[in-house]
């Protein structure tokens, strides 16, 4: 840009080269030897002015306070770039008085568009700052300059009906946005602005707990007639399975407002064990025992077939038998034996669910793979009290009760005490 200075002198050479080209248009007429030396003098002076004016135009700066950050071509691009400028303006009025307008002469230089210039006027106003409005339910209820104050105040509101140990996504129940703008400097908004506002807001939270639990294989028994009671062995090796559970909950304000939905997705199905059981000279006891030496009474509400003795090989000869089994179907009553208390009741990969009564001076007696146990722990107990119902739960060839006999923490045969033959 050129200083307003030489406005005059450069007018000066366009009015020349206007004034050389009209010289032109009058030659057409003179005689030729006149044409040739006007023709000669006119071109150096034409070729002068062109290299001076070529390029050369009247535009205008836009100066604020003291400097150019604008230049438009005409003063109606400037009126029509603040005519734009006041519509972007959320909430007031904007006043252009400070900025100066100057003529100058620009030789090739490129002007501002009025959007261009609508901009700039904008950002050098020191009274309008460029930011957000913040809306709430289609109001505006504040002005931020960084968005992250809007996201931080949202996201505290929201985050604060989490559910522990839940995955959630809450949200208002009013539509809550921020969109770009400009406004008034004083009209600023602090951070505790902004969450004052979101303070009363409604929200909803949706949340998702997912959880995995194992699916215990059951045992299956193949009886072989051909092989003594007491003999088993492993055919197919059982495998637990596994299942997802997906539980939804929706939450108003942190209060529950509906009931969870629960959805349930198998991971993995269990493979079945199956083992292959003797049951060749199986035999029976005599009778339900009332009383023996040791001042026990029978441990079922029936007689029952021993399936297992005391002290018989498993696994192949590398464990034995820690009880006696006591063949009853599903259901049958599991009793105490004698007094005592409760010391264990809890379900087991193995014994199923079981209970373990202590009778004082060092004896105990386990009852296990029982299809539901009802007695809990601490509880006292008398001789023939309903402690259990017999199953085919842990591993186990069929439904039965497994008893053991516990002396100072080892098991001894239980055929002992309970008079069997």
């Amino acid at each position: 840009m050129l200083d307003y200075k030489l406005v005059t002198f450069l007018e000066g050479m366009i009015v020349i080269k206007e004034a050389v080209i009209s010289f032109f248009e009058k030659l057409k007429s003179a005689n030729r030897l006149y044409k040739l030396m006007a023709f000669s003098a006119i071109s150096v002076i034409l070729i002068l002015v062109s290299v001076f004016s070529s390029g050369v135009k009247l535009t205008y700066n836009l100066i604020y306070n003291g400097n150019v950050f604008a230049n438009v071509s005409s003063k109606e691009v400037y009126s029509q770039a603040v005519a734009l400028a006041k519509t972007y303006v959320s909430g007031k009025e904007v006043d252009f008085s400070a900025i100066e307008i100057k003529k100058v002469v620009s030789i090739n230089e490129t002007t501002s568009t009025v959007e261009e210039t609508s901009k700039l006027l904008l950002a050098n106003n020191p009274t309008i700052c460029s930011g957000f409005e913040v809306i709430v339910g289609g109001d505006v209820v504040g002005y931020v300059s960084d968005l992250e104050v809007y996201e931080t105040a949202k996201n505290n509101k929201l985050s604060s009906y989490n559910v522990e140990g839940a995955q959630c996504t809450s949200s208002f129940l009013v539509n809550v946005s921020a969109k770009a703008a400009y406004f008034d400097v004083k009209n600023l908004s602090k951070a505790e602005d902004i969450e004052a506002a979101f303070a009363p807001l409604d929200v909803q939270t949706v949340a998702i707990v997912d959880s995995t639990y194992t699916v215990k294989y059951e045992t299956v028994a193949q009886k072989d007639a051909t092989k003594k009671a007491g003999y088993q062995q492993v055919i197919t090796e059982g495998v637990h399975g596994s299942n997802k559970v997906v539980k939804e909950t929706v939450y108003l304000n942190g209060v529950m407002v509906s009931d969870p939905v629960v959805t349930t997705t198998v991971l993995r199905a269990p493979v079945n064990e199956v083992i292959l059981v003797g049951i060749k000279d199986v035999f029976v006891t005599t009778a339900p025992q009332n009383a023996s030496s040791a001042g026990f009474v029978w441990p079922l509400s029936e007689k029952g077939v021993i399936t297992a003795p005391y002290g018989e090989l498993r696994g192949g000869g590398s464990r034995r038998h820690q009880g006696v089994d006591i063949g009853v179907p599903v259901g049958t009553s599991v009793v105490a034996v004698k007094g005592g208390t409760v010391i264990e009741e809890d379900y087991d990969s193995d014994y199923g669910y079981y209970v373990i009564i202590d009778h004082g001076n060092g004896m105990q007696t386990r009852y296990a793979h029982n299809s539901s146990n009802t007695v809990s722990v601490g509880q006292t107990i008398s001789a023939g009290q309903l402690i259990a119902l017999s199953g085919n739960t842990g591993r186990s060839t069929g439904p039965h009760l497994h008893f053991e006999v516990i002396i100072n923490g080892r098991t001894t045969n239980p055929g002992y005490y309970l008079d069997l033959k």
